[in-house]
């Protein structure tokens, strides 16, 4: 049988399987996500990780979203394979590898990791325009950050309630007019000690309980409207991610972003899980 092994960062959970030097290295593994990634009636998680070879860095991370498509990062899913890596010797406690939306350099000092993330750059970005959704008007900013993000500021988010978040995240990540590639939606508030963030994720098709790459779109996006520093800890759903912002350059900024992961379990499925 094979064996997957069930991580998570802050709740953003995900199956971790190594490939390495194995035939379904390279391979489509769409299926093989949507079957396992089910809850209730399979292993359940929000994607599939995987570790494949790299001639350059420690390895190659690929992710298969919950529904079957290829993600390019995840910042969660960075901290959860980082801390794979390291728990299974594949690397040291300080590594880089490469994913589809550039290289990641990781520091583990478990249950932390921090994440020196790829150069983010805000030449293409948008910020504060205004359309509809939900039959209300919304301003949003839209940036990359490895994968697509808008970011929608509601000050009363805390009382906003979950089906109405789920309504319009779905809405505005189908708004192809706006998002040819669509996005991912994250809903921000400013509170006390930093954002309060809620995210409706791109192929996993529901609010997550934690978003890395948002968390830094979030914080990229209060920084720029004068609502942060480069320090700010984005409470999510399911716990902290600390996010600090370093200027590389005109319109160009690179991220750090750390927090809490855990090995939860090995897991070998049956053929059943499969089906």
């Amino acid at each position: 049988m094979t064996r997957y092994a069930k991580l998570h960062g802050n709740g953003n959970d995900f199956l971790v399987l190594d490939l390495r030097g194995t035939p379904g290295e390279g391979k489509d593994h769409a299926a093989e996500a949507r079957a396992l990634c089910r809850r209730e009636e399979s292993l359940g998680a929000d994607g599939l990780l995987l570790v494949e070879s790299s001639s350059r860095l420690n390895f190659r991370m690929r992710l298969f979203n919950r529904d079957g498509s290829e993600g390019e990062m995840c910042g969660n899913g960075a901290r959860c394979i980082a801390r794979y890596a390291w728990e299974t010797g594949i690397a040291p406690a300080e590594m880089a590898f490469e994913t589809l939306g550039g290289d990641v350099h990781a520091r583990v000092d478990a249950p932390y990791v921090r994440l020196l993330l790829a150069e983010v750059d805000l030449g293409d970005a948008t910020w504060e325009r205004k359309t509809s959704a939900g039959g209300q008007e919304l301003t949003y900013s839209f940036l990359a950050v490895g994968v697509p993000h808008c970011v929608v500021f509601l000050e009363d988010l805390a009382t906003r309630p979950r089906e109405e978040l789920f309504r319009l995240g779905r809405e505005l990540r189908g708004r192809t007019d706006l998002f040819p590639r669509g996005t991912n939606v994250n809903f921000l508030a400013p509170e006390k000690e930093g954002l309060f963030l809620i995210t409706y994720e791109r192929g996993v098709e529901d609010l997550t309980r934690s978003c890395g790459t948002g968390s830094v779109a979030a914080a990229v996006t209060a920084r720029r409207l004068g609502r942060c520093g480069d320090d700010v800890k984005v409470r999510n759903l399911g716990g902290i991610n600390r996010v600090l912002l370093e200027d590389s350059g005109p319109d160009r900024v690179r991220p750090s972003l750390e927090g809490r992961t855990a090995l939860v379990a090995w897991m070998e499925p049956t053929e059943e899980a499969l089906v």
